[in-house]
């Protein structure tokens, strides 16, 4: 896949914010016996990250806002038509456990006439598994130039199901329609929009509120790997498509 200049400069920022993540995650796995230092150092490897990526984005596109999923916004004009979504490190208490369940997450979204957002592109860098996930809006979805479709088994197979504090026996949605459940944790909802993406997974569930609305603009990789989101109610679905929501 060619990437477009807006696309190349988000997978340039996350592969140099990336740089020194894995020298901090060996010694992070040195500190596990002392919790208060792990949490100290994870904070300031989240820090050099966020840091690098706001110098990076800023430096080739300094009309472009940011919006951190810390809450931190840098707005550089309230009527931006571009701004980026930003997640330095989804996952950060996995990071700080010295588990390799986080990435480093951008996408671009694109203010319309109307005032609506929409997401046009998106780079996910599972860093500790050196894989990029990336997309544009009507181009597909890849990682490491490799193309991504969602899953393709049927309903009657095992599904394999990543959602937090989520009870799917309770659940008339999920259970009358998928007999066999493997539910799966990871700790990190933009691992779960790459692996439900690479096929890994067959639906994840997420909790539609605020911390979602930061999420969403992550979810064009699924929709350009062939899968579906449904937003219902308090709850949002994605899925490979095949099971009616």
């Amino acid at each position: 896949m060619r990437y477009s200049a807006n696309l190349n400069i988000i997978m340039k920022a996350v592969e140099r914010a990336a740089a020194r993540t894995p020298r901090d995650f060996i010694e992070l796995e040195n500190l596990q016996t002392n919790p208060i230092s792990a949490s100290k150092f994870a904070n300031a490897c989240y820090n050099k990250v966020k840091q690098t990526l706001a110098e990076d984005l800023m430096k080739f596109r300094p009309d472009y806002n940011l919006i951190f999923s810390d809450g931190e916004k840098v707005i550089v004009n309230k009527d931006a038509e571009y701004s980026y979504t930003i997640f330095a490190i989804d996952g950060l208490v996995n990071l700080s456990r010295s588990s390799p369940h986080f990435t480093i997450s951008v996408a671009l979204e694109h203010r319309n006439e109307d005032g609506e957002k929409e997401s046009i592109a998106v780079a996910i860098n599972n860093l500790m598994a050196n894989e990029i996930y990336y997309c544009e809006k009507g181009f597909g979805a890849y990682a490491s130039n490799r193309r991504l479709r969602v899953s393709k088994r049927p309903i009657s197979d095992t599904f394999i199901v990543a959602a937090e504090n989520f009870d799917f026996s309770k659940d008339a949605l999920i259970k009358d329609k998928v007999k066999n459940l493997s539910p799966r944790t990871y700790g990190c909802r933009t691992l779960d929009i790459s692996y439900l993406s690479a096929a890994r997974l067959d639906l994840a569930v997420f909790k539609n509120n605020a911390d979602y609305e930061l999420m969403k603009p992550f979810t064009l990789l699924i929709r350009e790997a062939g899968g579906k989101v449904v937003e219902k109610g308090d709850l949002v679905f994605a899925s490979n498509g095949l099971i009616e929501l």
